[in-house]
């Protein structure tokens, strides 16, 4: 199940309790969104695997591998922000497999390819499919917040990249409509419909995070001036009730 953009919500919401070191919170966050390709890549038939958790993405062998890769990259450059990008990367992967095994509706092996016994906790198909549904728009609301407070950090940290912004501020757009259509397919029962505005408006959404968090890089920065964040967005954030 893809439910990248909540666990990008939290990381958001919880970024002070997160060390604020160079590169630490984007990696993180982007470690937070890589355990899903596997899982998205399957949902377009491009990997041949029914089982969503058993796969490189959701593997802690997987993770001791990146994050090898990573220090190997620090060790030849020898700077602290290539540290830090392999600790945030792989904690924020760790978090995504920890949390997928308390949320997530689909078995998961998490040593793969190591053929241990998959974990499943949910067996009830009435209670999955309501509550797929649940998640699922939670997961593009997720996606809506995220692109906010993408444009919040670049106006933060003086990086006044208009056509950034004005892209982020359609995706919000876009967000909402994708809602009201999946809601829409799910209420008059089209399956098919149903898959495929998920699948588009997810596929539409990663891509436009991804171009959001590496366009927006060096704006991932845990802002502690209280005073000037309230400023920011004031109008916003008592609209969409964020204070």
């Amino acid at each position: 199940m893809i439910i990248t953009s909540i666990y990008t919500y939290f990381a958001i919401i919880f970024r002070k309790k997160i060390p604020n070191k160079e590169w630490f919170l984007p990696s993180f966050i982007l470690g937070l969104t890589i355990p899903d390709l596997d899982t998205f890549l399957i949902n377009f038939n491009l990997l041949n695997n029914i089982n969503y958790g058993s796969t490189f993405g959701h593997s802690i062998v997987s993770i001791l591998f990146v994050y090898l890769i990573l220090l190997i990259i620090y060790e030849i450059n020898k700077r602290s922000k290539y540290l830090n990008l392999a600790n945030g990367m792989t904690l924020g992967m760790l978090l995504h497999i920890s949390l997928d095994l308390i949320i997530s509706l689909n078995s998961m092996n998490i040593f793969w390819p190591i053929p241990f016994n998959s974990i499943y906790l949910y067996d009830n198909l009435f209670f999955r499919y309501h509550l797929k549904t649940f998640i699922n728009v939670i997961t593009f609301i997720s996606f809506r917040y995220f692109y906010f407070q993408t444009i919040e950090f670049i106006i933060q940290n003086n990086n006044k990249d208009g056509k950034l912004i004005q892209f982020l501020n359609i995706m919000m757009k876009f967000e909402f409509v994708i809602i009201i259509l999946y809601l829409l397919a799910v209420i008059f029962e089209q399956k098919k419909l149903t898959i495929f505005v998920f699948n588009s408006g997810y596929l539409i959404s990663m891509i436009s995070l991804y171009i959001g968090l590496f366009k927006g890089w060096k704006s991932f920065k845990v802002n502690k001036d209280k005073n000037k964040k309230d400023i920011i967005f004031k109008k916003e954030r008592e609209m969409i009730n964020l204070n």
